[in-house]
């Protein structure tokens, strides 16, 4: 009756009162007079349900491959989830078992068969956070440092300066002492130098970084000034403030946690390779999987301003 309706008949109903008489909504009705046209009689049959692209099955020497790319990973320090292992196994992903690389869902459905999953607690939605970030490089850099205690019990200060807008580390020093107004100033003397100076520099409320809630004006407010870059705080008790540089402190220590540093050079060296990977190779999931040294370069640099009175 719907395929052999006419509404152009004369006396005929109207589509809307011809659905009401049949009890259909009027979407069912152009669906199946739209697969008539197409398909003729075949119209008068139930499309098949099944998938257009059944399921592809990866065998063995894929899974093996995929726990072999995380036991590397989480070997060397680095996040082992399924975005990086994808992005790990689309590097090489011409000698990848079958020469195609399941998706990041499948990865962690087939990790998840063999036991290769870490169980975490149900996490706050992404999308209940308001994130913010600067829109050009150079136009702000967070400060902070934590320390770390070496395989020979000594004591080291990690200083970490990262661009808010690209993510790019663009410093991460270590010292052998507690955290110092004399040595932070001395990373940004150094950094400044290599990739000038940024219109802004978020920190805690450390005095080793900024003494202006306090009243006072310390040496690094004061250096930072004279080169034209506003030093500013986040609210006392709130660290998510400088939670990209929190995130990256814990990115950080579990590389230092995996290569066990011995002493003061070997920490040196391990933050050099670091910033290698962590700059050039690893993908960044809040840069759309870019890494960033990629955004550093691609993003607008924000110009130098004349020094702060």
């Amino acid at each position: 009756m719907i395929i052999n309706f006419d509404p152009t008949q004369p006396d005929a109903l109207s589509i809307t009162e011809f659905c009401k008489t049949q009890k259909i909504s009027q979407s069912i009705f152009y669906r199946l007079r739209h697969r008539a046209t197409n398909e003729s009689a075949a119209a008068l049959h139930p499309q098949s349900r099944a998938p257009r692209e059944p399921a592809r099955k990866y065998g063995p020497e894929v899974i093996n491959e995929l726990v072999k790319i995380r036991q590397k990973l989480k070997k060397d320090g680095w996040d082992y989830g399924p975005k990086t292992i994808h992005y790990e196994a689309t590097i090489n992903e011409d000698t990848f078992p079958g020469g195609k690389i399941p998706s990041i869902a499948t990865i962690g459905r087939l990790l998840a068969s063999v036991g290769h999953v870490d169980r975490n607690p149900r996490k706050r939605p992404q999308s209940s956070y308001v994130p913010f970030a600067r829109s050009t490089a150079m136009a702000q850099w967070q400060l902070d440092a934590f320390e770390y205690r070496t395989a020979k019990n000594q004591l080291i200060t990690v200083y970490q300066l990262i661009d808010d807008a690209s993510r790019f580390d663009v410093g991460s020093p270590a010292f052998q002492r507690h955290e110092n107004s004399q040595d932070a100033q001395e990373v940004l003397v150094h950094v400044i130098a290599e990739y000038g100076t940024p219109q802004e520099v978020l920190s805690d409320n450390s005095k080793a970084f900024n003494q202006l809630r306090s009243g006072r004006f310390g040496s690094v407010e004061i250096f930072l000034a004279s080169k034209g870059s506003m030093p500013i705080t986040g609210l006392p008790g709130r660290p998510t403030t400088q939670g990209k540089n929190e995130r990256s402190h814990r990115t950080l220590q579990r590389f230092l946690t995996a290569n066990k540093p011995q002493d003061l050079a070997d920490m040196q060296r391990l933050l050099k390779r670091y910033r290698e990977h962590y700059n050039k190779q690893r993908p960044h999931q809040s840069l759309n999987q870019a890494t960033p040294q990629a955004a550093w370069e691609l993003l607008k640099h924000t110009p130098p301003t004349e020094p702060i009175h």
